[in-house]
């Protein structure tokens, strides 16, 4: 049975007007807000953008609700009058755990079967982590430290980080447009060689969270939201590249949620790496199939090409033929 999933103004939708949030319908509605847009200046000279985080806000979002009508037994545009009676309708959504003000914005689709149709309702959320009390993330999903967020784990929030990130971060970014003349009367173009800089990137975490109950699911996801749109930027690091990247908190989507049973939320956190974001040649760690240790053509050099879980800190390994010697920069893995 639907009744008792959603109320809008102390009426269960089902019982009243016969329509019920289908399957996905939720997904916009959870999704974080985004954050408003921040000042900065984007130096020609340099890579990414200077931005401005010194008082970061959340900004409204419009989200769509999926509905299912339930075709002759449906009171579906008495639900219409009761949304267009006042702008602001309190709907407490009790299937998923979450309290929500939203007004109607629109209707952009009604499809009518006799029997079951749906539609989709468009609200506006203009009330972002209103009235919101930080209480710490709690987990009990095991701890790893892949992915660190200003130098806590995801996975304290609950949070692994999954397929897609890595390929995520280490796409190049745009490049920035030097002068360019192109003259009507000449063939091609005349453009300055001297310098190459790049934009700041927008980069899509991959995200699953979990958790036994949806009282531990979101007290970790508004701290996460919450810590994320702290003043200053942020910063990411990857145990795999061993780096670290400054960035800010832009977006979110989510594209699964199961609310129920097995508790999880899949979503994608959009973030803009602001600077330091160029991958050299020695951040990248090679793959051979083989795993073994390759000598440099003058035999100078010995490199690992087969990423390990054991690091050491900033070290070089020299080989001259008669003595081995580390010295520091760089950074050395060891195998199994």
């Amino acid at each position: 049975m639907k009744t008792g999933h959603l109320y809008i103004d102390g009426h269960d939708v089902y019982r009243q007007y016969g329509v019920y949030v289908i399957d996905g319908g939720w997904n916009e509605l959870v999704a974080m807000p985004p954050l408003k847009s921040v000042t900065s200046n984007d130096w020609q000279e340099e890579d990414g953008i200077e931005v401005d985080l010194s008082a970061p806000v959340l900004n409204t979002r419009e989200v769509s609700i999926k509905f299912a009508v339930a075709g002759l037994f449906s009171s579906f545009f008495d639900l219409i009058d009761v949304l267009s009676d006042g702008a602001y309708h309190t709907f407490v959504c009790t299937e998923i755990g979450r309290t929500y003000r939203l007004r109607l914005t629109q209707q952009p689709n009604l499809k009518g079967l006799k029997l079951l149709g749906h539609a989709t309702l468009k609200f506006a959320d203009d009330f972002p982590l209103n009235g919101y009390r930080y209480n710490a993330p709690q987990t009990t999903i095991l701890q790893t430290e892949d992915y660190l967020f200003d130098d806590v784990p995801f996975s304290r929030y609950g949070v692994r980080i999954i397929k897609g990130t890595y390929d995520e971060i280490t796409r190049s970014a745009a490049v920035k447009q030097n002068m360019l003349r192109n003259i009507n009367s000449q063939s091609g173009a005349i453009y300055d060689p001297e310098q190459v800089t790049f934009k700041s990137k927008d980069v899509k975490l991959y995200c699953l969270m979990r958790a036994e109950t949806l009282d531990e699911l979101w007290n970790n996801y508004d701290a996460l939201l919450h810590d994320l749109i702290q003043p200053d930027e942020r910063s990411l690091w990857i145990e795999e590249m061993e780096r670290e990247f400054p960035f800010h908190y832009k977006s979110c989507s989510v594209t699964k949620f199961e609310p129920s049973g097995r508790i999880w939320l899949q979503f994608a956190l959009t973030v803009v790496f602001t600077r330091d974001f160029r991958i050299a040649d020695d951040d990248i760690v090679l793959a051979s199939e083989d795993g073994i240790v390759v000598f440099t053509e003058d035999d100078t050099y010995a490199i690992e090409l087969r990423p390990d879980r054991f690091t050491a800190p900033s070290m070089r390994l020299v080989n001259t033929r008669e003595q081995m010697r580390f010295t520091s920069a760089g950074t050395m893995r060891f195998n199994n």
